[in-house]
C-alpha cells in the first residue's frame, strides 16, 4: 500500500484527534460515572470510529474492523441526540422510559449490529439511515435553538451555541456529502480538510471543557425565599441587593402576569443588563429556566383561585391567560409538573 505525503499528513491529523478524544473520554469517566458521562464517552468513541473509518486507507485493509467502525459511525447521531436532550431538557429522563421503548431500542441496536457490523452496510437501508440521521440532527438544532432565550444556565447556553455552530452544521455537511457525489467525498482534499476540521473542533471543545465553560455552577435556593418581601437571602451578593429588591417588588405587584414575558423585557423594566439578571435568577435564586421562575409565581396564584369558592365558575382557560400563559396546554403541563395533578383535578379537591 502506497501512501503519499498528503495521506500521511491526513493520518497524522486523524491520530491527533483520536488521541485528544481518548484523553477526553478518560477525563470524563474519572470525574463522573453516570448516564451523561456514558453518552459523552460513547459519542467520542463514535467520532474516533468515524475518523479511522474515513482515513485514506483502502477498505480491504480493514478486514472485520471495518464493520465495527461502520457500526459506531452510524449510531453516532442517535447517541448525540440522546446526549443533547439529556443536557438541554431538564425533564428528559430516558432511564424512566417504558419497557417497550427500551426493547425497541434494543432490537434496533441488534439490527444495526447485523446490517452495519456483519454485512457492512450493503443494502438500501444505508441510505435510508442517512435520511433518518438528518431528521435527528435537524431536531438537535431545533432543541438547541428553541429554549436558548429561556435558558438561564450560562454553561448550558455555551453548550447550545457549540452544538448549533460546530456539531450539527458539520454533521449536516457530512450527511449531504454522503448522500451526494461520491467523487467529492472520496477526494484527498476533502479528506484532509475533514480531518483538520475535526481536530480543530475537538481542540476547541476540549479547551473549553477543561476550562469549565460547560460546567454548571448554579446555587440552589428555595423558591419561597424570593417571595420574602422584607429580607433578601444571604446568598445574594450586595451588588445584586437593590436589583433583587426591585425584582421582588415587581413580582409581588403581579408583573409576572404579562403575556409572553421574556427575560429581556424584565431586564428593561428593571433597567439592568440582561446577563446580570440571568446570573441573579440562576446562580442566586436557583432557577435554570426563566419560565420556571415565572411559574413559581403563576402556579401559586392559580392555586389561590382554584381553592376559592368564589372562582368556581371561572374557566381554567381564563385563569391561565390572565396569569400570562400563552395557551392552556402550556399551563396544564406546567401545573401538573409542579402539583402532580391537572388544574381541574386540583380545583375539584377544594370545590366539592
Amino acid at each position: 500500500m502506497y501512501l503519499s505525503f498528503t495521506d500521511i499528513f491526513d493520518l497524522f491529523l486523524r491520530f491527533l484527534a483520536v488521541g485528544q478524544l481518548s484523553l477526553l473520554c478518560h477525563y470524563i469517566l474519572s470525574k463522573n460515572q453516570n448516564l451523561s458521562s456514558a453518552l459523552a464517552v460513547s459519542v467520542n468513541i463514535c467520532l474516533c470510529a468515524y475518523l479511522l473509518l474515513t482515513a485514506p486507507i483502502p477498505d480491504h485493509y480493514y478486514g472485520i474492523l471495518r464493520g465495527i467502525l461502520l457500526f459506531f459511525t452510524e449510531v453516532a447521531p442517535y447517541l448525540l441526540w440522546l446526549l443533547v436532550l439529556l443536557h438541554f431538557k431538564d425533564n428528559f429522563q430516558p432511564t424512566k422510559w417504558s419497557i417497550w421503548i427500551k426493547v425497541s431500542i434494543g432490537l434496533m441496536l441488534l439490527w444495526f449490529i447485523y446490517f452495519f457490523g456483519y454485512i457492512k452496510g450493503s443494502g438500501s437501508f444505508h441510505q435510508v439511515n442517512h435520511l433518518i440521521q438528518l431528521f435527528f440532527i435537524i431536531h438537535i438544532i431545533y432543541v438547541a435553538v428553541q429554549e436558548f432565550p429561556d435558558d438561564l444556565v450560562q454553561a448550558r447556553r455555551n453548550a447550545r451555541l457549540v452544538t448549533i455552530i460546530y456539531t450539527c452544521i458539520y454533521l449536516i455537511l457530512i450527511l449531504i456529502l454522503e448522500l451526494g457525489n461520491a467523487a467529492i467525498r472520496d477526494s484527498s482534499i476533502f479528506s484532509i480538510v475533514n480531518a483538520g476540521l475535526v481536530l480543530v473542533s475537538t481542540s476547541f471543545f476540549s479547551w473549553h471543557y477543561f476550562n469549565n465553560r460547560f460546567t454548571e455552577k448554579t446555587k440552589t435556593a428555595s423558591i419561597e425565599e424570593i417571595k420574602d418581601n422584607d429580607n433578601y437571602p444571604p446568598s445574594i451578593p450586595l451588588v445584586f441587593k437593590n436589583f433583587y429588591q426591585q425584582l421582588n417588588q415587581l413580582m409581588q405587584d403581579g408583573f409576572y402576569t404579562e403575556t409572553q414575558l421574556s427575560i429581556k423585557q424584565l431586564a428593561n423594566k428593571l433597567k439592568m443588563p440582561e446577563h446580570q439578571l440571568r446570573e441573579l435568577i440562576n446562580k442566586h435564586l436557583g432557577f435554570r429556566n426563566f419560565s420556571d421562575f415565572l411559574s413559581s409565581y403563576r402556579i401559586p396564584a392559580a392555586c389561590v383561585q382554584f381553592e376559592d369558592i368564589t372562582f368556581i365558575r371561572k374557566p381554567i382557560l381564563t385563569i391561565a391567560l390572565e396569569l400570562g400563559y400563552g395557551s392552556i396546554a402550556t399551563f396544564n403541563r406546567t401545573f401538573k409538573a409542579q402539583k402532580g395533578m391537572t388544574p381541574k383535578e386540583y380545583r375539584n379537591k377544594f370545590q366539592k
